[in-house]
C-alpha cells in the first residue's frame, strides 16, 4: 500500500470559496479513479508560521495505481485549477 501526502500553499488571489470549490473537486476524485482506496483532505486549523494552507492524504495499493492516479484525465483538471495559483507544494509517498 502507498500513502502519497501533500501539502499546498497558495497564493492569496486564490479566495476561500475557490478553495472550499477545488477541495471539493478533490474529494470527488475517488468516484472517477478507482485506483484511489482512501483519500481525506482538509484545510489547516492552526495557521501557524509554518503552516500550509491545505494537506491530502490519499491511498493506492500500488506505485502503478499511484501513476495512474496522477495521469488521469480528473487529476489534470484539479492540476489545472490549483497550479497558477500554487504558492508552494511538498509531497512525500511511502509504503505503509
Amino acid at each position: 500500500m502507498i500513502r502519497h501526502v501533500a501539502v499546498f500553499r497558495f497564493k492569496p488571489e486564490f479566495t476561500q470559496e475557490q478553495r472550499q470549490d477545488w477541495i471539493e473537486m478533490v474529494r470527488d476524485l475517488p468516484r472517477s479513479i478507482p485506483q484511489v482506496k482512501a483519500l481525506s483532505i482538509g484545510t489547516d486549523v492552526l495557521r501557524g508560521p509554518s503552516s500550509y494552507d491545505v494537506g491530502l492524504v490519499a491511498d493506492f495499493e500500488s506505485l502503478e495505481d499511484l501513476d495512474a492516479y496522477s495521469r488521469h484525465p480528473k487529476h489534470d483538471e484539479v492540476l489545472a485549477v490549483s497550479g497558477p495559483v500554487k504558492e508552494h507544494l511538498a509531497m512525500a509517498d511511502f509504503e505503509i
